[in-house]
């Protein structure tokens, strides 16, 4: 018990505001590693989401790339035709940015380093985080897609996702999920639960 008591009279020292402010600093240069990165951690969503897409649309799906302009946004090509408004018509693609949904990931950073966790203990929940946020990214970027083909191109597009089973109601309810709650949610669930003693320290200091 003697040896724990260092560890739990330290922490307190630290009060909320502080810790916020020591987030945001680490938040910014996590977010500068996030963004110059993000051809390379994203690449496990697009393969993913790819697999999620292919499994439900079928043949109406052909592949997802990086873009060549801007590797960090993925080209979503599909097989469905599409008349676009010069008159041509060819297969359906359109872009999706996956980063939308991941900046958990760099807001999780940031909390973790303004603990005083031990370093193995933060390396162990960022790895954590990273999974969840790579399934919320994934989520979105599926959702999305589905949401573009539904409500944006209309006819033939919109008839391939309904044939795949895919009701309406249930893309947009799961979209505004994606967009709006889990990115967000996910990484601070992530952080609390792996700082429940430093959080009940917080809470206690009120």
């Amino acid at each position: 018990m003697s040896e724990d008591e260092p560890r739990q009279d330290r922490p307190e020292i630290m009060r909320l505001g502080e810790l916020l402010i020591l987030a945001s600093l680490w938040m910014l240069f996590g977010f500068m590693i996030w963004y110059y990165t993000s051809a390379w951690h994203g690449a496990p969503v697009r393969l993913l989401s790819g697999q999620v897409l292919e499994w439900v649309l079928g043949e109406a799906f052909y592949n997802i790339i990086p873009n060549p302009d801007r590797a960090y946004l993925f080209q979503v090509q599909t097989r469905i035709p599409f008349t676009f408004p010069d008159g041509t018509r060819e297969a359906l693609g359109f872009i999706v940015n996956p980063l939308v949904y991941g900046y958990g990931l760099p807001l999780l950073f940031g909390l973790m380093m303004a603990t005083s966790q031990p370093l193995l203990r933060k390396l162990g929940v960022l790895l954590i985080g990273y999974v969840v946020v790579l399934g919320v990214q994934t989520w979105g970027v599926v959702w999305q897609c589905f949401k573009t083909l539904s409500f944006n191109f209309g006819g033939e597009a919109a008839a391939a996702v309904a044939d795949a089973g895919v009701p309406e109601n249930a893309i947009a309810l799961c979209y505004q999920l994606g967009v709006l709650i889990l990115p967000a949610l996910a990484p601070v669930v992530v952080w609390v639960l792996g700082n429940w003693r430093e959080v009940e320290r917080f809470i206690e200091q009120r």
